[in-house]
């Protein structure tokens, strides 16, 4: 065979590679994924466009750390969400912080620490450190330390505001009768900015707490956070409806759901079933 026809071959199994890998990942996370249901209340998220060209905005893939569940996008080379399930803490307080984030295996664009280097930007978790070492254990806090959890946040969104809806989820809304199911991830706007290993910078940042009352009927409360906060604004101001989040995402979270309940819950805000009054004005941990 020529060096053409050899070279031709090498570069048609790299292309059919590059183009056939996150398909290859998403089928090889089906199997827990369907396991991982119990992390997301009502299914997991999905995109209301369905694209079968994974280089493209609205696809990602399906991850199942310990701990919680995520889709990730190769395209923004960041997580599209994360889900997870707060119950009962199999400890009092977190294992010591890991000193070390790390690159996924299960990601094709193997996003690095070192990425985040002199960026500006914090490297933020979308599944909380704290809340994955108490409620599901040291190899849950490990992996939310892989890259595939990670998103650019301002300082101020990640150590002020940020934490406080961490901290509000765990020591408040967790701590009462039944569980906590928790979704978060970022919003992309206009023309996306990145870092320079090509990572999105997100404009904005949503956060979508589920609960049930003692009737068993799901109760929802929506957040969708600019990076620009100074960190020490109402929780409550930034408050919206579940189709605010689902128009700024694409995503479609809910959808198990009858599609009456779905439309009812999704379109409105029910801040006093939560009591969040009480708590939006509490100032940050650091």
């Amino acid at each position: 065979m020529s060096r053409l026809g050899r070279r031709f071959r090498r570069s048609g199994l790299v292309l059919v590679l590059v183009c056939a890998g996150p398909v290859l990942l998403a089928c090889l996370n089906w199997v827990d994924a369907r396991r991982a249901h119990a992390d997301s209340y009502a299914g997991l998220p999905r995109a209301q466009s369905q694209s079968l060209w994974p280089f493209t905005p609205a696809w990602f893939h399906v991850i199942d750390p310990p701990g919680f569940v995520l889709g990730y996008s190769e395209y923004r080379r960041n997580p599209l969400w994360v889900a997870y399930r707060l119950d009962e803490p199999i400890r009092d307080r977190s294992e010591p912080r890991p000193d070390q984030f790390t690159v996924d295996r299960w990601t094709l664009a193997r996003v690095r620490p070192e990425d985040y280097r002199r960026a500006g930007y914090d490297r933020g978790h979308l599944a909380p450190n704290y809340a994955m070492s108490r409620f599901h254990g040291r190899a849950a806090q490990w992996a939310s330390f892989r890259m595939s959890n990670i998103v650019p946040q301002r300082s101020r969104l990640n150590q002020k505001l940020w934490q406080r809806l961490e901290e509000l989820e765990v020591d408040v809304y967790a701590a009462l009768p039944g569980p906590l199911w928790v979704l978060s991830g970022p919003v992309f706007a206009g023309a996306v900015s990145t870092l320079p290993g090509k990572i999105a910078i997100p404009e904005a940042f949503f956060r979508i707490w589920v609960r049930e009352n003692v009737a068993g009927e799901p109760q929802l409360l929506a957040f969708l956070v600019p990076q620009t906060v100074s960190g020490y604004e109402p929780l409550d101001r930034f408050l919206v409806s579940v189709d605010a989040i689902e128009a700024a995402t694409g995503l479609d979270f809910f959808h198990r759901l009858s599609p009456d309940t779905e439309r009812r819950l999704e379109s409105t805000v029910q801040a006093r079933a939560w009591d969040l009054a009480r708590h939006a004005r509490h100032p940050p941990r650091y």
